[in-house]
């Protein structure tokens, strides 16, 4: 319902400013709603961060000049044209600065028999360079896009430990005493979404609303000539509606060994494997800045739910041989998304961005059981929050 009432709102919009656009050429020559527009699927991994800035190509041009006919378009051909609408190419990169961050990912229990009390340790991820890609199409017509992203984020940590005299050390599943260990996270989402942009406000610079072209917009004192396609509002609001599949999965492993000969004692290895598929939603919000809008900043946030199958299984080894367990059965998995970016505009045809993104993936967590009496892990609970935050920068060409 929502997404209904949004299409109806960006397509009366859309038939506002062609009456307006009509209007103002009678009595102006031709001047239109300029530029082009599309939109993006969003934080891929991250997220899916990574993905398009949902129609930041706002230019010299504005958003999108009518034709003569008063239909949407960018007045630039383009590559080709769909249904007599003019569109673009788009593709863009994005590198991912980020790290991994578990409500609970334990990784042993330090005992002080002298002093007493225990401390529990958690397993510290690293920041991992990560990375998503994206393409698909703009439709300049009212600020309309398909986009496909994949994206990929990893992250890992290490810890050990080692007892003491009055220090005991207890690790998952009785691996005790000298121990070593390494933890990763991998996750990879694959995106499809349609996203229209909607513009609101005022004009650039101050102008009054309303005005299809200003020189307060335009800064050239060109505006009697059309101000090279006209309106420039300072904000614009995008809605986002796709879906998405996703593959997470996370896997901590220790070892214990004799202090002295370095020699293999036992070890335990837990893995979580989780794929999910759904339908995913986004709105954002931008600002321009300058009379011709060639910076911007924005938020958005990002909404997913997904229904698939996850597998817990642990395999414990020791001297004597080796025993398992599994778990396995259908969740769903809510995902939350939050980005804050900056934008620059170089023309129509690429966008530089840069910013701060969090997210959570919920009951996909590192949550082990512990029998409090003996600090043994019994088995995991993965009813907690597997997150990500990190920076990020990105690059987009339209054609």
């Amino acid at each position: 319902m929502k997404l209904l009432t949004w299409g109806s709102a960006a397509l009366a919009v859309c038939l506002a400013m062609g009456s307006a656009a009509q209007l103002h050429a009678q009595s102006v020559g031709g001047v239109g709603i300029g530029g082009g527009v599309g939109g993006g699927v969003g934080m891929g991994g991250g997220g899916s961060l990574g993905a398009s800035d949902f129609g930041s190509a706002m230019d010299d041009s504005g958003y999108g000049s009518y034709s003569s006919g008063g239909s949407c378009s960018t007045g630039d051909s383009g590559l080709f044209s769909l249904v007599d609408r003019n569109a673009q190419l788009v593709f863009g990169a994005e590198y991912i600065y980020a790290q991994a961050t578990f409500s609970e990912a334990l990784a042993y229990v330090e005992q002080n028999a002298i002093d007493g009390g225990e401390t529990w340790h958690q397993i510290d991820f690293n920041y991992n360079s990560s990375y998503s890609f994206y393409g698909g199409v703009y439709l300049p017509d009212c600020g309309g896009s398909v986009i496909f992203d994949f994206t990929r984020l990893t992250s890992d940590g290490d810890y050990s430990a080692s007892e003491t005299t009055g220090v005991d050390i207890f690790g998952p599943f009785e691996i005790d005493g000298n121990i070593n260990g390494h933890a990763s996270v991998d996750l990879k989402s694959y995106d499809l979404s349609f996203a229209k942009t909607i513009p609101l406000g005022c004009l650039l610079g101050g102008a009054p609303c309303g005005d299809c072209c200003d020189d307060a917009c335009c800064g050239d004192g060109s505006c009697g000539n059309g101000c090279g396609g006209g309106w420039c509002p300072a904000w614009d609001i995008t809605w986002s509606g796709g879906i998405r599949y996703a593959n997470v999965g996370w896997n901590n492993g220790l070892t214990a060994t004799d202090p002295l000969s370095g020699a293999f004692i036992d070890s335990a290895n837990t893995s979580l494997n989780f794929d999910g598929f759904g339908g995913r939603v986004g709105i954002m919000g931008r600002r321009y800045i300058g009379k011709r809008g060639l910076f911007s900043v924005y938020g958005r946030g990002d909404w997913s739910l997904l229904l698939g199958d996850v597998d817990i299984n642990t395999t414990i080894t020791n001297q004597a041989g080796s025993a398992f367990l599994k778990t396995s059965n259908q969740i769903t998995v809510p995902v939350t998304e939050i980005e804050l970016g900056a934008s620059a505009h170089l023309g129509q045809h690429a966008t530089l961005s840069a910013g701060y993104f969090w997210s959570a993936w919920h009951d996909l967590g590192m949550s082990p059981e512990y029998n409090f009496d003996q600090f043994q892990i019994s088995h995991y609970d993965d009813s907690n929050i597997l997150g990500w935050n990190g920076l990020f920068g990105r690059v987009e060409v339209a054609f």
